[in-house]
């Protein structure tokens, strides 16, 4: 019994020191990022003739764990304003999402190919005005793929990420766009 005691603890301290042994097992920066897709397709023609148009970025925080076997998990916070304007005037709101995704590296060395697969929770805060949202909080899945670079005690990933949202936000003159490409670039340390 004490030899299995003692293996054990020999074990449990090898995997603890070997995933302690990985450089940076935590990882924390900002994404920036821009969309190739728009946040919004025409709907169906209205007196008001309603428009609306996103900002050319995304811009937010993230936070890489990194787990044995090139794993890890990533969480982000990534903002994008929208803003909406007709003849009586214009209002203004903010896109969050919050995807979790498990990465999976590719290969070992400075340059590390990787995908990403995960959820994607997204919501609409400060909405002002004439809008009137179907749903202002979503959920969805997230897929990507991209690269991570080390650059001395710097991590750069560029990757591009598809988002498809399961509802639509807005319905009406102005639909929100369910299916979303962007190209991202992680700063992380």
């Amino acid at each position: 019994m004490k030899s299995i005691q003692t293996f054990l603890c020999s074990f449990v301290f090898a995997v603890l020191s070997t995933i302690q042994a990985q450089a940076q097992p935590v990882v924390a920066g900002l994404k920036i990022g821009v969309p190739f897709t728009d946040a919004f397709q025409a709907g169906y023609p209205s007196i008001t003739a309603l428009t609306a148009s996103s900002n050319s970025y995304t811009l937010g925080p993230f936070v890489e764990v990194r787990l044995p076997l090139n794993l890890s998990i990533e969480a982000d916070a990534l903002y994008r304003g929208l803003k909406f304007s007709n003849i009586t005037g214009s209002a203004t709101t903010a896109e969050w999402d919050f995807p979790v995704v498990a990465k999976y590296k590719l290969l070992k060395g400075p340059i590390r190919p990787y995908i990403e697969g995960g959820l994607d929770f997204s919501h609409l805060s400060d909405l002002k005005n004439f809008v009137v949202a179907n749903h202002t909080s979503n959920f969805g899945i997230a897929l990507g793929a991209g690269v991570e670079i080390h650059a001395l005690v710097m991590r750069i990933s560029p990757e591009i990420r598809y988002e498809g949202d399961a509802l639509k936000n807005f319905t009406g003159t102005v639909n929100s766009n369910r299916n979303q490409l962007a190209f991202l670039v992680g700063i992380g340390f």
